[in-house]
C-alpha cells in the first residue's frame, strides 16, 4: 500500500518566484516560511520607519535559488495597502514568527496606501531605462486618473529618451514622491531583480554610469521625506565581482558603490533549511504510527551524534523532533541534501523541485513506491534521482570529475548484489559532499543507510576487495578514489583572482602573438606584396580602436558571451 495519503508535500514551495509574475499572489505568501535571515531584514526595515536620516538601501547576496526573490515579494507585500488580502496573509504569518516585527509594519501601513511597489528584474540593458518604466507604470497603475499628473507625463517622455542624466532622474523621483504623498502613500519600495545582469551590462559597455545611479539612488534613500524610498537589490555576487578585468580603480569604485548599501547574506545554515523542509512536510500519521516513526528517528540521531553529524549545535532531542517532521527522508539524507543542492545545482530551488518531483526517484515518486512506514528515502535514492534527472545541473568540473569517478566505479563493480551497489552510491555521494558538517563515510554512519549492520560489513569487504573503495584511516572514512585532497581547481582560480585586471586582446595585441596576414593569391597575380595586420579587441576595447588606419588591417573581435555578439555587429557598422 502507497503511503501518499498519510505524506503531503506543499506543492506551492516546489516552484521558484519570479518578483514581477508573483508579486501580488496569494499563494506564493501563504507557503512563504520566513527564515532567520529574512527576519533580520525585516527588522532593520522596519527600525527606519522611525528615523530621519538613516539608510534605506539593503542588497541581498546569496546564490542561485537562496530564496532572495521569494523575500523580497514577502517584503514587497507587508509593505502594500493594508486593504489587500494578500498583505493580510502575510502580516498574519509574519507574526507566527516575529510578532513584535509584524506591528511595526502594522502600525507603518495602517490608514494609508501603503508603498508604492517598483519591481523590475533584471538583463542586459540600460538600467536607468528600465528604472523609468518601472517608476512609471508602477505610479500609473497607483494613481487614480494618472494622466492629469505631471510627473507621470514627464516619467514617460523621460522613458523615451536615448540618454538620461543622473540628476534629472532623481529629480523625476523626488516629484513622484511629493505626489505620491499627497495621495497618502507612505513610501516607494523599490526592488531590483537579478541586478547582476544590469552590472555586466555596465561593464561591457563604458559610459552607461548605471553604477552611479545605483549610488546616487542609495544615497537619495537616506533622506529624509513624507514618502521614503526603500532600495532593494538583489545579487549573487558583490558589485565588485562583476568589474573583474576593469581595472584596479574601477574595481575599487564599484566597491566603494557596493558600501552605500548595507549588506545581507542570504544563505541558510543547513540547520535553518531543514527548518523550512520540515516545514513543506504535512503528516496524517496514527499516534501509534507516529512512535514507531520517531523511535526509528531517534536510534539514527543517536549514531549521528556519536559522528558529530548533527547540524547546527542542536542536540539529539532537536534533532529527533526536526528530522521526523522531515519524514520520510532518512536524517542522513535530510542533512546530505541542502548541501548537495547547494554544491551541484541552484540551493533551495533544486532542493524544493526534488520535494515536489514525481520524476523517477523524486520525493513524490519515492513516496508511491514506499510500501511501509519503516522505508526511508536514502543517500542511495538521492543519487539516483541526481544522476536520473540533473546530470545538466553538474556544472563545476571538480564535482563533475568527482561524480564521474563514482559512475565510473559502480560500472566497474558490474553485476553485484544491490546492498553493495547502494552502499557504493552512498559512499560516492558523501565523498562528492565532502566532509562538511561530519557527514563523512565512516563505518558507523553508513551503518545507519544499510539493511543491517552485518550486511554493511559485508559490503564494505567486498568493495574493498575489489578496490571499488579504500579506508583512510587517519580520517576514518571510505574513500570512492584515492586522489590527492589538494584543490588544484581551486587554487587556480585563487591565482586567476590574484592577477587582477587582464584582457585578452590587450595582451594579444601587446605580445604580437600573431605575424601579419600576407593576401597570397592578390601577391602572387599582382606580384605586389599585400598583407594584413591582426589586431584583436573585445566589448571593452572596440571603441578604443581607430575607424581609419594607415596599414590595413583584419580585426578580431574576442565575443565572451551573446550579449557581445550584439556589441560585434554594432561594431561592424562603425567599422
Amino acid at each position: 500500500m502507497s503511503l501518499k495519503h498519510k505524506i503531503h508535500v506543499n506543492a506551492h514551495y516546489t516552484r521558484s518566484v519570479n518578483l514581477e509574475r508573483d508579486a501580488s499572489s496569494v499563494d506564493v505568501i501563504s507557503a512563504y516560511i520566513p527564515t532567520s535571515r529574512a527576519l533580520k531584514l525585516f527588522k532593520r526595515v522596519a527600525d527606519s520607519f522611525y528615523q530621519q536620516t538613516m539608510p534605506r538601501a539593503w542588497s541581498l547576496i546569496g546564490p542561485y535559488g537562496s530564496g532572495k526573490s521569494s523575500c523580497s515579494v514577502f517584503l514587497s507585500q507587508l509593505l502594500s495597502s493594508p486593504k489587500l488580502q494578500a498583505t493580510q496573509i502575510a502580516l498574519e504569518k509574519l507574526k507566527e514568527t516575529a510578532p513584535d516585527i509584524a506591528k511595526q509594519f502594522e502600525r507603518e501601513t495602517k490608514k494609508s496606501s501603503g508603498y508604492l511597489q517598483v519591481l523590475i528584474t533584471g538583463s542586459p540593458e540600460p538600467l536607468w531605462k528600465k528604472i523609468v518604466q518601472g517608476l512609471s507604470d508602477a505610479a500609473e497603475n497607483f494613481l487614480n486618473n494618472a494622466g492629469k499628473f505631471k510627473v507621470i507625463r514627464d516619467l514617460k517622455e523621460l522613458a523615451m529618451q536615448k540618454t538620461s542624466s543622473i540628476p534629472d532622474l532623481l529629480q523625476q523621483v523626488e516629484a513622484l514622491q511629493k505626489t505620491l504623498a499627497s495621495k497618502n502613500c507612505k513610501g516607494i519600495c523599490f526592488v531590483i531583480d537579478e541586478l547582476g545582469k544590469f552590472l555586466e551590462f555596465e561593464a561591457r559597455h563604458y559610459g552607461a554610469n548605471d553604477i552611479y545611479l545605483l549610488q546616487s539612488l542609495a544615497e537619495h534613500a537616506c533622506k529624509p521625506s513624507e514618502c521614503n524610498l526603500f532600495l532593494f537589490v538583489l545579487l549573487h555576487q558583490s558589485f565588485e565581482q562583476y568589474a573583474k578585468g576593469l581595472g584596479e580603480s574601477l574595481k575599487n569604485e564599484w566597491s566603494k558603490v557596493q558600501g552605500r548599501f548595507e549588506d545581507i547574506p542570504f544563505l541558510e545554515s543547513a540547520e535553518q533549511v531543514l527548518r523550512i523542509v520540515g516545514s513543506a512536510f504535512s503528516h496524517k500519521l496514527t499516534p501509534k504510527e507516529k512512535a514507531g516513526i520517531t523511535e526509528q528517528i531517534k536510534t539514527i540521531t543517536q549514531t549521528m551524534g556519536e559522528c558529530s553529524a548533527l547540524p547546527g549545535v542542536i542536540d539529539e532531542a532537536q534533532a529527533t523532533k526536526l528530522f521526523y517532521s522531515c519524514y520520510p527522508l532518512h536524517p542522513v539524507s535530510a542533512i546530505l541534501l541542502p548541501i548537495l543542492c547547494q554544491k551541484i545545482a541552484q540551493n533551495e530551488r533544486t532542493l524544493f523541485s526534488y520535494l515536489g518531483s514525481r520524476e523517477e526517484f523524486g520525493l513524490q515518486n519515492m513516496i508511491e513506491r514506499m510500501n511501509t512506514l519503516n522505508d526511508l528515502v536514502c543517500p542511495h535514492h538521492i543519487y539516483d534521482y541526481f544522476i536520473t534527472n540533473q546530470p545538466a545541473a553538474l556544472g563545476d568540473y571538480t564535482t563533475h570529475r568527482r561524480w564521474a569517478e563514482v559512475v565510473t566505479a559502480i560500472d566497474r563493480l558490474g553485476d553485484a548484489p544491490d546492498e553493495q551497489i547502494r552502499l557504493l552510491k552512498t559512499i560516492g555521494l558523501l565523498n562528492i559532499i565532502g566532509a562538511k558538517g561530519g557527514l563523512k563515510p565512516s563505518k558507523q554512519l553508513l551503518e545507519t543507510c544499510g539493511k543491517s549492520k552485518r550486511a554493511v560489513a559485508n559490503s564494505l569487504k567486498a568493495l574493498i576487495d575489489k578496490s571499488i573503495i579504500t579506508f583512510r584511516r587517519f580520517s576514518g572514512e571510505y574513500r570512492v578514489w584515492q586522489g590527492s585532497d589538494f584543490d588544484l581547481e581551486e587554487a587556480l582560480q585563487q591565482s586567476l583572482d590574484a592577477i587582477g585586471q587582464f584582457s585578452l586582446a590587450t595582451e594579444l595585441n601587446h605580445i604580437n602573438a600573431f605575424m601579419p596576414v600576407v593576401a597570397r593569391r592578390y601577391t602572387i597575380k599582382s606580384g605586389a606584396l599585400r598583407y594584413f595586420i591582426p589586431e584583436f579587441v573585445d566589448a571593452q576595447t572596440y571603441k578604443l580602436s581607430p575607424a581609419k588606419s594607415v596599414n590595413p588591417r583584419i580585426i578580431f573581435f574576442l565575443a565572451m558571451t551573446q550579449d557581445d555578439e550584439k556589441i560585434f555587429k554594432q561594431s561592424v557598422v562603425q567599422y
